[in-house]
């Protein structure tokens, strides 16, 4: 259910549309909301799909290719002892969807989806939020994570680990 003030809006469109420049913060919001409603989804049909997106970032390492951004002062070898070390604290697996950032987020009345062209997967949510998170402060600004991550929980998302959302973010730029 999403809080009246979005309702009452009625926004649509795409969450990256000149409309929403000046004020990005409903958007950001009803992003939170549609991450939790994905998230509490059944998904249980899916495969985890962080073991062949950690292969792939490994593979990645062993090419002449350069780590990319914001490692590429960081040594293969660190990077790859980084991508080893998975966290302790792995929460329990949802459905993810794998590529949720802003160009994707689609808006009909103030509800959020995502573009279906997601590697879709059951892993623990600091998948997604590693990524929409980046998304975010990438689109509009760094302070857009917090109005996301408390429409995320406020619609019965967790708040994320700190060490498997870094872990994830580093796998996902590998992407």
């Amino acid at each position: 259910m999403l809080p009246a003030e979005l309702v009452r809006l009625r926004l649509t469109g795409t969450a990256t549309d000149s409309q929403f420049a000046q004020n990005p913060i409903p958007v950001i919001q009803s992003m939170g909301h549609a991450m939790a409603d994905l998230h509490a989804a059944d998904g249980s049909d899916l495969v985890p799909a962080t073991p062949s997106e950690v292969s792939a970032a490994l593979a990645a390492l062993d090419s002449d290719a350069p780590a990319p951004a914001p490692f590429t002062r960081v040594s293969p070898a660190t990077l790859r002892s980084m991508l080893e070390n998975v966290p302790e604290s792995m929460g329990e697996p949802v459905r993810t969807h794998g590529s949720p950032i802003a160009s994707l987020a689609r808006l009909q009345n103030s509800e959020t989806t995502f573009d279906d062209v997601g590697t879709w997967g059951w892993d623990p949510p600091e998948r997604d939020l590693a990524i929409v998170l980046r998304s975010l402060a990438e689109t509009f600004a760094a302070e857009a994570t917090l109005a996301f991550l408390d429409a995320y929980v406020e619609s019965g998302g967790r708040l994320p680990d700190g060490p498997t959302l870094d872990w994830y973010g580093l796998i996902a730029a590998f992407r």
